[in-house]
């Protein structure tokens, strides 16, 4: 899903890697990244994606601070072994 839809928009799931040409040039090709989703993870999963990606979410300044100290201590591991 687009990042425009907040209710998936830090949804690891929604967080794949793809190439410069498919991301950019090719708008996510997301009927493809739907398609690798279920390869992935399990039938059904691009689907339950695209509905949450439907709901609202309201997330407040307390989850945002939650969110980012999160992240921040993901990408400190990640730094450490090398990625």
């Amino acid at each position: 899903m687009s990042r425009k839809h907040y209710a998936t928009r830090w949804d690891e799931l929604n967080c794949q890697v793809q190439c410069k040409k498919c991301n950019i040039f090719r708008h996510g090709e997301q009927f493809q990244f739907g398609i690798n989703l279920d390869k992935k993870y399990g039938e059904g999963t691009a689907e339950q994606l695209l509905n949450k990606s439907r709901g609202m979410v309201k997330l407040s300044n307390v989850d945002l601070t939650e969110m980012i100290k999160y992240y921040k201590e993901i990408n400190k591991t990640l730094l450490k072994i090398g990625f």
